[in-house]
């Protein structure tokens, strides 16, 4: 985090440090990426979101409070009396006509028993919330591999571009020295113009090495959703190879604990268990706390009925069992084991893959090692050829052929060097995505 703030620092004060440029290595270029994606937002996002059903399912299993009103008008009808001419009671309005009518009440429910719902659906609610962290690490992690990538490509154009502009000098060189020793009467007008066709290739290998630089530098700065006038100033140039690989064993151990896919295949296996139980539920008892108060005007409770206000309450359990459901509770956990079944046999198909790709990208990390150091060595070599070539033609004792032989070789030893470390940094980031980091 903090070498995030120092590069978004850095990018803040470019633009008034007159066009100052950005510098990056491959972990800056990665932490940027992280900080600037909207996939990494929205994975972000999507785990707040859990976190919050989360809080529902466990909100599930704290008493409700319900405060409820009404009132009513309602059209007239005759009243309900006993005859006059009933001794005693006779006049008596046992039904009255009440056409305006009011009511408030609170309802108090507490669930007991819900045969592994609330359980269960807290569990799930659980589980998924891993499961979407863990998706959450994916996206991080897919997006630090393609930093890596897009970071050492960039790197390797650029230096791919130092390489065109030493054989254009080279070749600038022979061209000179051509010229001096035709001028000298030692060389031939075909000596020049072949020294002249060899500065016209290598400057047209500038030029597209030039296009693909500023292509893959584009891509980095999209990537790290940096403004095109950024100017990247790239820490390493490719020097020094990535160190050399941990033992199988050991990367094959840190990719079964880290890769983030097999958490959530893991964890939505878990939360299927539990949703087991919650389909499985209303075959089962349930068993609730109930109480109510109510302030009426009439309340149905009081009789003869009367245009007064009178409160009324109650307490009770409520239970009930579907003991016949058609089977349908059977079916769902059916379908719900199945499910988990089959994210199983995904799971353990997602450990087989990993560990294949772990492997490959080891050896693929090994040979691209390998092949550094030996295009290390073909440079040298190549470049003494070139610098002998050269002395020997600046004194007479060797032909323009012969250098531009040398020259030839000496370039594509250097473009093959570059390739073979950019190379091995792609393989190492690659394995570096395979183990989960």
């Amino acid at each position: 985090m903090k070498h995030t703030l120092t590069l978004l620092m850095t990018l803040a004060i470019a633009p008034a440090a007159g066009g100052a440029s950005l510098p990056l290595d491959a972990e800056g270029a990665v932490e940027l990426a992280l900080a600037a994606s909207d996939r990494q937002a929205a994975a972000g996002a999507r785990v707040a979101a859990a976190a919050d059903r989360v809080r529902a399912a466990d909100a599930r299993r704290l008493p409700s409070l319900d405060l409820e009103a009404s009132a009513a008008y309602r059209s007239s009808v005759p009243e309900a009396a006993f005859p006059e001419s009933i001794a005693d009671i006779g006049g008596f309005v046992l039904f009255p006509n009440i056409q305006d009518t009011w009511r408030a009440g609170v309802a108090l429910s507490q669930p007991l028993w819900t045969g592994g719902a609330i359980s269960g659906a807290r569990q799930a609610a659980g589980h998924d919330e891993t499961a979407l962290a863990a998706d959450a690490e994916r996206v991080a992690a897919d997006l630090r591999f393609e930093a890596r990538v897009a970071y050492w490509r960039a790197v390797a154009a650029v230096g791919a571009v130092g390489a065109a502009r030493a054989e254009v000098e080279r070749a600038e060189r022979l061209l000179e020295d051509a010229r001096a020793l035709r001028a000298a009467g030692m060389a031939l007008r075909a000596d020049e113009l072949g020294a002249e066709a060899r500065r016209a290739a290598a400057t047209v290998r500038l030029i597209d090495a030039d296009a693909e630089a500023a292509n893959r530098l584009a891509e980095l700065r999209s990537l790290l959703e940096l403004p095109p006038a950024t100017d990247l100033e790239l820490r390493d140039q490719g020097s020094r190879p990535p160190t050399d690989p941990a033992a199988l064993e050991v990367l094959l151990a840190e990719a079964a604990a880290a890769r983030p896919e097999l958490a959530s295949l893991a964890a939505r296996s878990e939360a299927l268990a539990s949703r087991a139980a919650t389909v499985a539920a209303p075959a089962r008892p349930q068993v609730a706390l109930a109480a109510r108060w109510d302030l009426a005007q009439p309340n149905e409770r009081f009789l003869p009925l009367e245009d007064e206000w009178n409160a009324s309450w109650s307490v009770g359990l409520v239970a009930g069992w579907r003991v016949f459901d058609g089977g349908r509770a059977g079916a769902d956990v059916a379908a719900v084991d199945a499910e988990r079944a089959a994210l199983e046999a995904d799971r353990r198909e997602l450990a087989r893959r990993i560990a294949v790709e772990v492997e490959t990208t080891r050896h693929t990390l090994e040979a691209a090692l390998a092949a550094a150091a030996a295009a290390e060595a073909s440079v040298a070599a190549a470049a003494a050829r070139e610098a002998d070539g050269s002395d020997r033609y600046s004194a007479g004792v060797a032909t323009v052929s012969e250098v531009l032989d040398a020259q030839s070789e000496l370039a594509e030893a250097e473009l093959a060097l570059l390739r073979a470390r950019s190379g091995a940094w792609l393989a190492d980031a690659a394995l570096l995505r395979a183990v989960g980091r």
